[in-house]
């Protein structure tokens, strides 16, 4: 089978729970056998654009740099202090969002969705682009523009849906023919994550033929950390995405309070972003010392090793990538009563969920597991389990295999 991947960003250019995926079930996918490639936009210039990355065919296309940076220096000789925010900016504790992107970010962003597309349909229409089957990994506009791409192949398009509520469309306004891609991603087949997006997407109009349900998966490490040897916190995530998403304003609070109980225990918090006012805060909270921002890493595995458990305190999460890889490595979590997460955790069994939000209660748990190593080992043998049994990449693999190939047998499109 021919599988073609669309994914807006790709490493080195992006490293979130999408891009991971993708590159995740790609590479599942070859291993049993299927052609797969994936394609998405060229935003680094360290990049190729033709590259095979753990044995699987990259095309990127689209972005000019130079035009961009030309761009980026004519918006900011207009614009003065466009420089300055260039990079979205964190949330505040009290989750508004800090000053805005700057204006040449938009223009620019829109020239490099354009010539994204642009690219893309050139190779559909020469016949470069050959597939059976497109799976795209995000719902906003770049699925409605896969569903395009698709109907002119004449081939099915599955679209991942990983977050409620569904099929949100943010950034149009640097999209061409936003309205356009709008309408038409609704045709897509959907890969549902949770059965409560499942719920949704029908409550949207998606019909029940056109949704499957299949979760991330993860590859499962062959050595496994041992949690009753520390009892330090975890978090990882992505520090960009803010509080409003994320979090940190419960997580740094609950911490406080951790830290008046146990001020013996620490929290390591691994992601990319600028964490200055995160640091900020936690000194204002006055467990500043017990918290530790180690920044990325290229082994999560080990900072597994060197972990009790795992807390994910989001408000707005899908099934997340480093809580399904916590799981593998045999971690506990602590985690909030969003929709993803309790996907993978149940309560009392892999590990403890308290309510989004909930400051005290996300404090009580995690006492709770600092205090009893015997929890610790308990339910992270419990998570490697459901990991094994639910969520190896493999078995997800085989599972969208069956997916496509019932929709290409079954000669729908």
């Amino acid at each position: 089978m021919k599988i073609l991947m669309m994914v807006s960003r790709l490493f080195p250019a992006s490293v979130g729970g999408a891009e991971r995926q993708c590159l995740r079930q790609a590479q599942a996918l070859a291993r049993r056998g299927h052609e797969v490639r994936i394609v998405t936009k060229w935003l680094d210039s360290s990049s190729a654009r033709f590259e095979k990355m753990d044995g699987i065919q990259v095309w990127r296309r689209g972005c000019f740099f130079s035009v961009r940076k030309a761009l980026r220096r004519q918006v900011a000789r207009t614009m003065p202090d466009a420089t300055e925010t260039d990079k979205a900016q964190p949330l505040n504790p009290s989750g508004d969002r800090l000053p805005f992107r700057s204006r040449w970010q938009s223009i620019s962003e829109r020239a490099r969705n354009s010539l994204f597309m642009a690219e893309v349909a050139w190779g559909v229409m020469t016949g470069r682009f050959k597939a059976d089957v497109i799976h795209v990994h995000e719902s906003h506009w770049l699925a409605g523009f896969a569903q395009w791409v698709g109907e002119k192949m004449g081939i099915p398009v599955f679209c991942k849906e990983a977050f409620l509520p569904v099929l949100l469309f943010g950034g149009d306004r640097n999209v061409p023919w936003a309205d356009e891609w709008k309408a038409r991603r609704t045709q897509c087949r959907f890969i549902a994550m949770t059965d409560g997006i499942v719920n949704e997407l029908q409550a949207a109009g998606i019909p029940g033929e056109r949704i499957i349900q299949i979760p991330n998966g993860v590859f499962l490490p062959a050595t496994i950390a041992d949690p009753t040897l520390h009892a330090d916190a975890l978090y990882v995530g992505n520090f960009t995405q803010g509080a409003a998403h994320k979090g940190f304003d419960v997580l740094l609070k609950a911490w406080g309070l951790v830290h008046r109980q146990e001020s013996g225990v620490k929290l390591r918090l691994y992601g990319r972003g600028d964490v200055k006012i995160w640091k900020t805060y936690a000194d204002e909270l006055g467990c500043g010392n017990s918290v530790v921002f180690e920044g990325e890493t290229n082994d999560i595995w080990a900072a597994h090793g060197r972990s009790g458990f795992l807390v994910m305190p989001s408000r707005r999460e899908g099934l997340s990538n480093a809580l399904l890889e916590a799981m593998a490595s045999g971690l506990p979590s602590v985690v909030s009563n969003i929709p993803g997460n309790i996907a993978a955790v149940r309560n009392g069994v892999e590990g403890v969920v308290v309510p989004a939000g909930d400051v005290e209660a996300l404090a009580g748990a995690i006492l709770m597991m600092c205090r009893s190593s015997e929890l610790r080992a308990q339910m992270g043998r419990a998570a490697r389990t459901r990991v094994d049994e639910i969520f190896a990449i493999g078995k997800v693999a085989e599972k969208l295999e069956v997916a496509y190939g019932q929709v290409i047998n079954g000669g729908k499109s």
